[in-house]
């Protein structure tokens, strides 16, 4: 038995390789754009709108561009079997595969460490394409196959007695899972108004931690009466009593009302507890 044997896709001429030769990016310079100079000495005129075969391009980018790419997005055709007005999407199968497993590859080299790859494909190819990419990225490095809606059931769709698609997918890779840093994007939504109590001594043990009103601890910050909070402040009170929940978010708390059937049975002695002694906290 071949030790060195491995779970692959594979298909008639996989192993051929076309020979690529190194090509030189010819500049246009008429249908350049940029700034006229460079504000500091960190900025780049990076942008470049290729013309040519795609396979080619990347093999052009290759000297420069090796380990250094941060973001690829490319979208291959789908291999539909269709006729369109400026290309043919019907490639026969083992074609569309090595087409992608070429690309793949070069995408791969171009990519940096930390670099990530998003692949905009539709149902017909998907399950082929995941194992493409997971043979040459790993599948460990496959972050997520996203679904998103790309059309409705409408018109012809709808009248259409059979399964109706309406979705597309993007293929999530990484280069390397262990430098991947992704960048969170965080929504900013309102303050919880269920959120409407303190804790007055949070230094003290939690058997002896005491609640409080959210409006009496915002007033005694301010140094002003409860009840002249809304004359004193007005429009600005739910902005500043924002900023005091996010000062105070370790000791702001929203006691609930939980049934038994909701907790695991280590915490259900600690809530028949409370329910008898409700100024107690118990853990």
């Amino acid at each position: 038995m071949n030790r060195k044997q491995k779970l692959e896709l594979t298909w008639i001429g996989k192993e051929d390789r076309p020979k690529l030769e190194p090509r030189i990016l010819i500049e246009e310079p008429e249908r350049s754009y940029h700034a006229a100079h460079r504000v500091t000495d960190r900025d780049l005129f990076d942008n470049r709108l290729i013309f040519g075969d795609n396979l080619l391009a990347l093999k052009a980018l290759e000297q420069e561009f090796t380990g250094k790419v941060k973001c690829v997005y490319i979208d291959p055709p789908f291999n539909t079997q269709q006729t369109f007005e400026h290309y043919d999407d019907g490639l026969e199968h083992s074609l569309w595969l090595q087409m992608m497993h070429q690309r793949l590859m070069l995408l791969h080299r171009l990519l940096s460490l930390d670099g990530s790859l998003f692949i905009h494909i539709d149902d017909n190819e998907l399950a082929y394409l995941v194992a493409i990419a997971d043979e040459v990225f790993g599948r460990s490095n496959r972050i997520a196959v996203v679904t998103f809606k790309q059309s409705a059931a409408s018109g012809p769709k709808s009248v259409n007695p059979g399964l109706v698609s309406t979705s597309n997918f993007l293929l999530y890779y990484v280069k390397d899972k262990a430098h991947w840093k992704p960048n969170r994007v965080y929504v900013p939504i309102a303050r919880d108004a269920r959120y409407n109590d303190v804790i007055l001594n949070m230094d003290a043990h939690h058997s002896e931690w005491e609640l409080g009103t959210l409006r009496d601890a915002f007033a005694q910050s301010l140094g002003i009466e409860p009840s002249s909070i809304d004359s004193k402040l007005g429009p600005k009170r739910e902005k500043r009593l924002t900023q005091f929940v996010l000062r105070n978010r370790h000791r702001v708390v929203q006691p609930a009302l939980v049934r038994p059937a909701d907790i695991n049975a280590a915490a259900r002695e600690a809530l028949s507890a409370s329910a008898e002694q409700p100024g107690r906290v118990f853990n």
